[in-house]
Formats: structure tokens, C-alpha cells, sequence
């Protein structure tokens, strides 16, 4: 009896010890050993979160991309030693291995290196990319904003410039920095600075984008085939992700021959807290440099500096002028970044820039009197010329983490843009103003005198991410939008020309499935819906992409979906000379634009080069375009026609991604083609920017701390309407108006354009201080591309100019960072 007591009580005594570890482990109970992996993707210098960093578990040969936030999850992963392969462009590859246990798994941060910009480390990393990064997905590329600066540029480092040597992305855009991306305009991108949408993303004229590249840690541009989160634009997205400061507190400082910056960032509350702050102004105002003045010239097509000789068949006399533009434009970023606790991430962010220029000047008549049509006698003209534009937004963003799988983000934004145009020629008390057949002020080479534009934009959106197993990642959210614009163009501030205001409210909703198929086979399923108020309508826009490993080193992608767009930025066509933009949305009268995409590429890559091949075709309905011509035959409002596009071709990257040489090839032949029944006489025409066939070649070259880099465009010419006679008619009070016969539209090519820029930087290290400098030559062959025609027809013959593109600019740049 003693003896099976005692075997009892062992059991017993077996089975309390046992009890804790099943209620602690009970997939050991069901015979399950899996766990999450999760974590955080770090710089290890500043410890700012890395968006869109690649997490590859090796063994398995699954993965992850972080988010926004920098946070990662590889669900149900066997328990045991695993190797993480990680990876974000512009730092130092990672494999990182870990002990991963059934329960209790600590939040993983791990941290990258930065990768050096010189060839000091000229070691061969796997998967090494420098500047840019085709992504597994269909039609998405990744930018490193810290490694453009090895790039050549145009007096200031460029974002946008440098997404136009992509394929797919026009190089030559009238030698601005708008973005035409696979035969879309600038205002059917949909661009994103911290979740505020930006409406203007230029300075100068268009020169130069309107983002400070010190104060962006990530870009990401999708040119088709985005998944549903993002909606509200035709052709591409551009998402810029700003940076929220270092864990110690630092500064920096740069300048160029156009403009200066600085930036400062510190840690506060405990580290619980970042506080980072830029700024960036041209001191053209102050000092106009030959680089200011060039660029001024070939922007505006005015000198910085003229006389003005009125003489021979013109009468007695002379005007004299001396005009130095005054100009500048400066852009703030600010961003506070809050983590009260681990799980919670709260984030303000602050943009605004903003450009101003003032051509105001006194024209002095020497020989006079003269006199104007009336009688009135003059010796001096006035000509009060002024214009200002720019954007101001902020964001509040709260991110929580739920648990391993679970995430969402809530953003309040609001941005507003503003233009405001204004020109007065006077002499005396009388106001100078004259007309033409298309109802513009002669002389003035404008649309009116007096010209103001607003977007004001009010955002809310919820979005949702939830890793329901290693096969399904889920998304969803909702997304709130409230957009007003106004147009206002008039003369002597009281004859009204063109007034039109309108408001768009759009509710939308998605949901996506990233769903893996097979170990091979990615397939993303998604469905957005938008409920815009002003046409009382839903709009249902169905996604789809894949992405197919047929073998380790070959892939096959596509992606096919419908989009929406409820605001346009309208050209004011002006055939004599240029054109300018105004913004309005959509409602009962301008419809929504909607545009299908169809895109199919296959990829190679090995550890050193990559080749990437897409085609695409976009099938765009209900475009706008506005004229000032065949004003009766309008759709709206005399001036506005509606019509349908179509833009088609094919994408050629061939990339060299490591070692002390690297560069790409890119090569687009693309075709875009509208079709607007009261336009042209219904026939088809090519748009204004169709380009058939562009190359761009990429080179940089470590030596050293020294990096020498090229690049090299080449583009047929674009389509564009030229005007081909003149006619005068005298009115019974003695005034005689000129009316001008325009050819068929976009009839005519300008010449085919190429050109060189080189650059040649340093970087280098002081007790307190490390260093960039650089040299920049653009336009090294000093080719004369040919941005547009002017067309003079106040003598006969018509005496026809070609604008061209700056010739051989030489620019400088120096960068400090404390340590």
C-alpha cells in the first residue's frame, strides 16, 4: 500500500509541475511551435524608424516590408535560431540572427549602418542599391534622398529632377521640374509630403521642386497599378516620408550659388521625443549671381538686364529701361514626434514655401511726348508687374501598434495653395491695355492683368493593416476629403474674364488582400469606392497586381485597375509665347477624370545587376483641356473642352546596383494621344508632352572620398501649335484689331534634345565636423535644346524665335553636419 502511495503522490506531484507549463505553452500541447517575429527597422546613428525596408527570413525564404513607422511582422515562423536578411537602400546590408521562442519574444530593433557616400568602404555588399531601387512590385521605385547629392545638379539638390531619369518619367519637361509620368501631366500625380497633399511641388518657376531633400528620409514613386490606400489622381503617386529628428541634437548647414539651408534636430522628454527643423531661401533678392540671372532669363524669357529701343518705322524716340527682377522663394519643414509609450507613435508636421517675383518697372521715354490711342501725351510708363505662389500644410498623424499583426493610423491634414497675378501698365492716370482675337491683353503676353487661384484641401483617413497569417495581409480604411478651388482672371480689377469656383467632397473606403498564392506566386486584390457629393455618384474602382518568382532569378508582374481623379490643373494655352496653370475641381459641370490601367513586366536581377522591362497602356476618359480658341465651340463655359486620352508604351531599365561603378540605362518609347470632339475638328492630335523615344544613362563612380558622376538624356521632340497667319481689321472708331489663324493642333515637332551634365563631390571629416562639397556642370556640350517657339507678330514677316534650354551653367555647393 506504501508503495502505490508513493507512486500516486509522484504522479501527482508530476502533474503540478507540469500544469504551468501548458497553461504557459499550449501550442506545445497542440503540437505547435511557431511565433511572430517583430520589430523595428533603425538607423543606427539617429535611430529614426526606416519606412519600406525589405526583412527576409533566409531559411524560410519569406519576408516582410516595414511600414510608414519602420515596424515589421513574420507571422508563424518555426521556434529556433533564424537568420534575418536585412535591407534599405542607402545603408549597409544586415543579417541579423535571433533565438525566437514560443512565447515571449522581445520587440526586435535592429539597426543599419549608413552606407558611406565616398569609396572608402569599398566593400561588396549583397543587394547594394545606390540612389534607386526597382521594387518586386509592379511599378514602384524606391529614391535615397541622402545619396542624390553625388548627383549632378542644377544649383540645388532635386528630388523631382532626379525621379525625370527613371524610365517612364519624361526627362525633357521644358527644362522643369514637373513630372510627366507615363504620359500623365504634373497635376494627375497624386503627391504626398507626410500624408498632406502637396498642389504646387515646384520653385522658380518650375525649376526646382519645392521640397527641401535635407528634411526627407524616403520617397517612393508607384508610375501605375497603386494599390487601393492611395486615390484622387489618374496617373502615379509620389510619397515623400519627412524625418523626425535624431536621438542627439545636431546641426547642419549648406549653400549654393542660389540658396542656403539649415537644419537642427533634438531629442527631448526623456527620448521619448523628437524635434526636427529645416529651412531653405534663395538670396536672389540680395545677390544675383550669373547662375540666378541665366536661369531667370530662360524661365521667364525676360532679361535680368535690358535697353529697349523704340526707333526706325516705329516713330521718333526711344524707351530706356534698366530692370533687375527682384526674386526669391524660401520652404520651412518642421516636424514635433511623440512616443509616449511603445505601441503609440504621435506626429505633427508643419510645410510651407512659397515664391515671390516682382518685374515691377518705370519705362522713361526719351524724344517725347508720345500718345496713346485717345490722345493722351506721356513721357514715362509704369508697369507694376507682380506674382506670388505657394503652398502652406500641416499634418497630425496617430500611429498605434495593436499587437504583433494589428496596426492603424488616423491623419488629419490640411494644405492650401494660393497664386496671385497681377500687371498694370499705366502712363499717367490712363490705363496702357489693348485686345486681340483671343480676348488677351496684346503686350502683356498673358491671359489678363489680374489673375488669383486657391486649393484649399481638408483630408481625414483611418488606414488599417492586419497580417491575418503568413498567406493574407489585410488593409482597410477610410478616407475623407473636402476640396475647394477658386479662379478669378479680370482687367483694370473691375471687367471680369474667366470667374469660376467650385467644391468637391469625396468619401472613400478600401479594402486589399495581399494574398500569397504560393511560395512563388503574390497576388494583391483590391477595391476602393468613392462617394463624390457634388455628381451624387459612387465610383468603384477595382485593383489587382502579381508577382510571379518563375525561377530564383527571374520574375513575371502585372497590374490592372481604375482610378479617379476630382481636381485638375487647367493650361492656359498661349501659342504666341507660354502658358500658366490654374487649379479646379471637379463637380456637376467637369466631371471626374477616370483612367483604366493595363501594366506587364518581367524582371532579372542577380546580386550585381538587375534588368527590369514593363509595358503599360492607360485608357483616360472625361479630360480637360482649356483654349482660347473656337470659344463657340466649347463645352463649358466657352472655354473649357471635355475628351478622352489614350497613353501606351514600353519601359527598358538595366541597372548596375554595386561596387565602386554604378548607374543604369533606362530607355521609354511611349506614345500619348487625346481626343476632344470639339477640339481639332474631332480628330485625334498628340499631346503637347509626347516624346516617342527618350534614353537616360546614369554613371557614378567612387574614388575614394572622391565621387565622380554623369548623367545623359536624349529625347525626340514634342509635339506643339504654331500659329501660321495674321489678319488686321479696322473697327469704325478707328481701332484695328488683329486676329491670328492657328494651325492644327500640336502639328508641328520641335527638335530632338540631348544633353550632358557632370559633377565631381567630396566628402571629408574635421575634429567637429564632416563635410560634403561638390561641383556641378550642366550642359556640359553646351547643346541648344529647344524648349519652345515664340512667335512675334507685331512685324511682317512673323519673325519666329526658338527658346532654348540654359547652355554650359557651371554650380558649386558646400554641406556641413556637426558631429
Amino acid at each position: 500500500m506504501e508503495n502505490k502511495l508513493n507512486v500516486i503522490e509522484s504522479w501527482r506531484k508530476k502533474l503540478h509541475a507540469s500544469v504551468p507549463l501548458l497553461l504557459l505553452t499550449p501550442s506545445l500541447l497542440l503540437g505547435q511551435t511557431d511565433a511572430d517575429i517583430q520589430g523595428y527597422i533603425l538607423d543606427s546613428k539617429s535611430e529614426e524608424t526606416l519606412p519600406y525596408a525589405n526583412v527576409v527570413l533566409k531559411h524560410i525564404n519569406r519576408g516582410a516590408i516595414s511600414n510608414s513607422d519602420g515596424y515589421f511582422v513574420i507571422t508563424d515562423v518555426p521556434v529556433g535560431v533564424c537568420s534575418l536578411q536585412v535591407s534599405f537602400m542607402g545603408y549597409q546590408p544586415l543579417l541579423y540572427t535571433i533565438q525566437l521562442h514560443p512565447v515571449d519574444n522581445p520587440i526586435l530593433e535592429i539597426k543599419l549602418d549608413p552606407q558611406s557616400l565616398s569609396g572608402d568602404q569599398v566593400e561588396v555588399y549583397a543587394e547594394r542599391y545606390k540612389i534607386m531601387q526597382a521594387a518586386e512590385r509592379v511599378s514602384q521605385v524606391s529614391i535615397a534622398p541622402r545619396d542624390l547629392q553625388i548627383l549632378p545638379n542644377f544649383g540645388e539638390v532635386d528630388v523631382f529632377r532626379s525621379l525625370q531619369l527613371l524610365p517612364g518619367v519624361s526627362g525633357f519637361t521644358d527644362g522643369k521640374a514637373g513630372l510627366y509620368i507615363r504620359g500623365g501631366t504634373p497635376d494627375e500625380n497624386m503627391v504626398l509630403y507626410d500624408g498632406m497633399t502637396i498642389y504646387h511641388v515646384d520653385h522658380f518657376f518650375g525649376m526646382f521642386s519645392a521640397f527641401n531633400p535635407e528634411s526627407i528620409k524616403d520617397v517612393q514613386l508607384y508610375k501605375g497599378g497603386y494599390p487601393a490606400k492611395y486615390g484622387g489622381r489618374l496617373s502615379s503617386v509620389v510619397e515623400l516620408t519627412g524625418k523626425e529628428g535624431s536621438n542627439e541634437r545636431s546641426y547642419s548647414w549648406g549653400v549654393n550659388l542660389l540658396s542656403a539651408n539649415l537644419l537642427f534636430q533634438t531629442p527631448f522628454w526623456e527620448d521619448k521625443a523628437n524635434w526636427i527643423f529645416s529651412a531653405r531661401r534663395s538670396y536672389s533678392d540680395l545677390i544675383n549671381t550669373p547662375l540666378y540671372n541665366n536661369i531667370y532669363e530662360f524661365s521667364t524669357g525676360d532679361v535680368t538686364e535690358e535697353q529697349a529701343a523704340m526707333g526706325g518705322g516705329m516713330g521718333k524716340g526711344a524707351m530706356q529701361t534698366s530692370f533687375v527682377p527682384s526674386f526669391y522663394y524660401y520652404d520651412v519643414n518642421s516636424k514635433l514626434t511623440l512616443r509616449p509609450r511603445a505601441q503609440d507613435k504621435l506626429s505633427l508636421s508643419l510645410y510651407t514655401g512659397r515664391d515671390y517675383l516682382d518685374k515691377s518697372r518705370d519705362l522713361t521715354m526719351q524724344g517725347g511726348p508720345f500718345q496713346i490711342s485717345g490722345g493722351t501725351e506721356f513721357d514715362t510708363r509704369v508697369d507694376e508687374n507682380t506674382t506670388d505662389w505657394g503652398n502652406i500644410g500641416a499634418s497630425l498623424r496617430w500611429a498605434h501598434q495593436w499587437n504583433s499583426r494589428g496596426f492603424s493610423s488616423l491623419l488629419v491634414s490640411g494644405s492650401e495653395y494660393t497664386s496671385n497675378y497681377n500687371r498694370e501698365l499705366s502712363v499717367g492716370d490712363a490705363n496702357v491695355v489693348g485686345a486681340d482675337s483671343l480676348g488677351s491683353t496684346r503686350g502683356l503676353s498673358g491671359f489678363a492683368q489680374d489673375e488669383f487661384n486657391t486649393v484649399q484641401d481638408f483630408t481625414l483617413s483611418f488606414e488599417n493593416q492586419y497580417q491575418v497569417s503568413p498567406l493574407h495581409k489585410i488593409e482597410f480604411g477610410l478616407h475623407l476629403a473636402n476640396v475647394g478651388t477658386d479662379y478669378q482672371a479680370s482687367i483694370r480689377d473691375t471687367i471680369p474674364i474667366l470667374e469660376v469656383s467650385s467644391l468637391s467632397q469625396a468619401y472613400a473606403t478600401y479594402l486589399q488582400d495581399e494574398w500569397t498564392v504560393t511560395s512563388g506566386l503574390n497576388l494583391t486584390l483590391g477595391l476602393r469606392n468613392t462617394y463624390h457629393e457634388q455628381t451624387n455618384q459612387f465610383y468603384v474602382a477595382p485593383r489587382a497586381s502579381f508577382n510571379w518568382v518563375l525561377t530564383p532569378r527571374i520574375s513575371l508582374k502585372g497590374a490592372w485597375g481604375k482610378y479617379y481623379q476630382f481636381i485638375n490643373s487647367i493650361e492656359n494655352e498661349d501659342v504666341l509665347q507660354g502658358s500658366k496653370n490654374f487649379w479646379l475641381s471637379a463637380d456637376e459641370n467637369i466631371k471626374p477624370s477616370s483612367s483604366v490601367h493595363n501594366v506587364l513586366g518581367i524582371q532579372w536581377e542577380n546580386p550585381e545587376y538587375l534588368i527590369d522591362i514593363e509595358a503599360y497602356h492607360k485608357d483616360s476618359k472625361d479630360l480637360v483641356e482649356f483654349s482660347r480658341r473656337f470659344r463657340d465651340a466649347a463645352d463649358y463655359l466657352n472655354y473649357f473642352y471635355f475628351g478622352d486620352g489614350v497613353a501606351k508604351g514600353l519601359e527598358f531599365l538595366f541597372q548596375k546596383k554595386r561596387g565602386v561603378f554604378s548607374g543604369w540605362l533606362g530607355y521609354t518609347l511611349g506614345s500619348v494621344e487625346y481626343t476632344f470632339p470639339n477640339l481639332n475638328e474631332g480628330e485625334a492630335y498628340p499631346a503637347t508632352h509626347d516624346r516617342t523615344h527618350e534614353l537616360k544613362l546614369v554613371g557614378s563612380y567612387a574614388m575614394g572620398p572622391w565621387t565622380l558622376a554623369s548623367t545623359f538624356m536624349y529625347a525626340t521632340g514634342r509635339a506643339y501649335t504654331a500659329p501660321e497667319s495674321q489678319y488686321f481689321l479696322e473697327m469704325l472708331d478707328g481701332n484695328i484689331f488683329s486676329y491670328i489663324h492657328v494651325g492644327d493642333k500640336n502639328a508641328y515637332r520641335l527638335p530632338d534634345s540631348h544633353q550632358l551634365d557632370i559633377s565631381l563631390s567630396r566628402s571629408f571629416e574635421t575634429d567637429y565636423w564632416n563635410w560634403d562639397a561638390g561641383l556641378s556642370i550642366y550642359n556640359v556640350l553646351n547643346h541648344a535644346n529647344v524648349i519652345y517657339r515664340d512667335y512675334d507678330l507685331d512685324v511682317s514677316p512673323i519673325v519666329i524665335s526658338d527658346v532654348t534650354s540654359l547652355g554650359i551653367t557651371p554650380t558649386v555647393f558646400i554641406k556641413a553636419n556637426i558631429k
